[in-house]
């Protein structure tokens, strides 16, 4: 057996990631980092369900539910931004630990509030939380998985969101009613912890264990990956020597303005655009789409149901993403989907029958789904390792920037304009950010992730 002379470098660690068969370890990694991702979607699309039932209990109104959702989006945005940073100091296993046990703390705390100002408090900093899973996890799982099966995997894992999405207009409908809202809050906490125990018996990511300078951990990080899998597929991995692949390791700390320098500027701009569309017409939606079925004359209860059929759309729009983010590239699914959400959102904007709004908003929320999955496996694959995290949280951030920012606006004029205001307001954001994405988007499929970095302006002073 030859033993190691060479030190280990970043090149050798992304080969022999990528050579690993997609296994049992691949699937577990999944299940266990992205099942809690189901209860953050669960916890952020039930607040929608509570405001919309609150509105008579606690006495306001629509715009109101805009103000208390973009607080509560603040706080998404901030932990976004920060704990993208975290990561990448730290560690994405302890940042992905701490800040799950912290939002099911705050999350369940929403259900002890005697007012809207504790709830929107309590809110801020449970989607702090929220927002902190949100730029890590992905990069989290993008750094093990293998890049020929990247972007499948990536809409697996944004299944669980979209299982969130759809349980919570179910957990509205069965919990709310029966139990009151207090009870839909407290009851998503205990499945986020048992989740956050879940994760302690998983491996840090070898590919920021050598940027940070430890490469004897970022070595046993990989014989310990390297065993489960071949355990699990039963194939034999032959062995990567040292000094067989290039690129030595470098501990240099990257600086988040390195986003906005030349190598970088058109590649995080056109990221900034695409996640500030998408989630600003996302979020937009989620919070006040049973507001909408209500004001129309739909019982609570009916608007649940209503809920209930246009969201199950959401599980095979992500899962189908990952698919077509292989076959047709993540920029062309990103034009796809921003194309097809302005449509059906235009359509759902004059649909009047129970029919039509079930077909047009699931059509809508199907694509909002699939440019969810083209982002996510987009944006981590734009950057090297020591700022993954980073770029990822504030891409990230600028999606909760759009969120706040439809979300206020449509608040306010909801009374006047009606659900038409959906198209009027998301309709020239959609098609904007589709021109910057055409014109400034790299091409990524199939790409190691050493490599896709290099679609920026300019190749970059450090490589993954």
């Amino acid at each position: 057996m030859q033993t190691r002379t060479q030190p280990l470098t970043i090149g050798e660690v992304s080969d022999r990631l990528d050579r690993l068969p997609t296994s049992r370890f691949h699937a577990k990694i999944l299940i266990v980092a992205a099942l809690s991702l189901l209860f953050d979607t669960l916890d952020t699309a039930v607040t929608g369900f509570v405001l919309a039932s609150l509105r008579d209990t606690w006495h306001f109104d629509a715009k109101t539910i805009g103000i208390v959702s973009a607080v509560g989006l603040s706080g998404y945005l901030v932990g976004s931004a920060i704990c993208g940073f975290v990561a990448d100091h730290i560690g994405r296993k302890k940042t992905i630990l701490f800040t799950l046990v912290l939002y099911s703390v705050f999350s369940a705390g929403r259900g002890l509030s005697g007012s809207l100002g504790v709830f929107a408090f309590l809110n801020f900093f449970t989607w702090f939380f929220v927002g902190a899973e949100s730029s890590t996890v992905p990069t989290y799982l993008a750094e093990l998985w293998p890049s020929r099966t990247r972007g499948k995997l990536v809409g697996w894992m944004m299944s669980f969101f979209g299982a969130g999405i759809a349980l919570s207009s179910v957990w509205a409908l069965l919990i709310i009613p029966t139990l009151g809202w207090r009870w839909a809050l407290f009851l998503t906490a205990p499945f986020a912890l048992i989740g956050g125990v879940m994760r302690s018996a998983l491996p840090e990511s070898p590919r920021w264990l050598i940027r940070a300078g430890r490469p004897s951990d970022a070595e046993a990080a990989l014989v310990r990956i390297e065993g489960e899998v071949s355990k699990s597929s039963g194939q034999f991995l032959t062995p990567v020597f040292p000094g067989q692949s290039g690129q030595e390791v470098s501990t240099r700390r990257a600086d988040p303005r390195e986003l906005l320098g030349a190598a970088y500027l058109s590649v995080t701009l056109m990221l900034w655009a695409a996640w500030f569309a998408e989630y600003g017409v996302l979020y937009t939606y989620q919070i006040f789409l049973p507001t909408i079925l209500s004001a129309e004359g739909h019982s609570i209860v009916k608007s649940f149901r209503y809920s209930v059929v246009i969201y199950s759309s959401v599980i095979p729009g992500y899962v189908l993403g990952g698919y077509v983010v292989e076959w047709l590239d993540r920029k062309y699914t990103i034009l796809l989907s921003f194309v097809s959400i302005a449509a059906f959102g235009t359509l759902f904007g004059y649909s009047q029958s129970p029919a039509q709004i079930m077909t047009f908003a699931g059509l809508t929320v199907f694509f909002l789904s699939l440019g969810s999955t083209a982002i996510y496996t987009y944006t981590p694959e734009l950057h090297p390792t020591e700022i993954r995290a980073t770029a990822m949280g504030i891409a990230s951030a600028w999606g909760r920037v759009g969120a706040v920012t439809m979300l206020l606006v449509f608040g306010h004029f909801f009374a006047i304009l009606g659900k038409s205001l959906l198209f009027l307001m998301i309709d020239p954001v959609l098609i904007v950010a589709a021109i910057v994405v055409l014109c400034f988007g790299p091409s990524t499929r199939g790409k190691p992730l050493q490599e896709t970095q290099l679609g920026a302006t300019r190749e970059p002073l450090m490589r993954d």
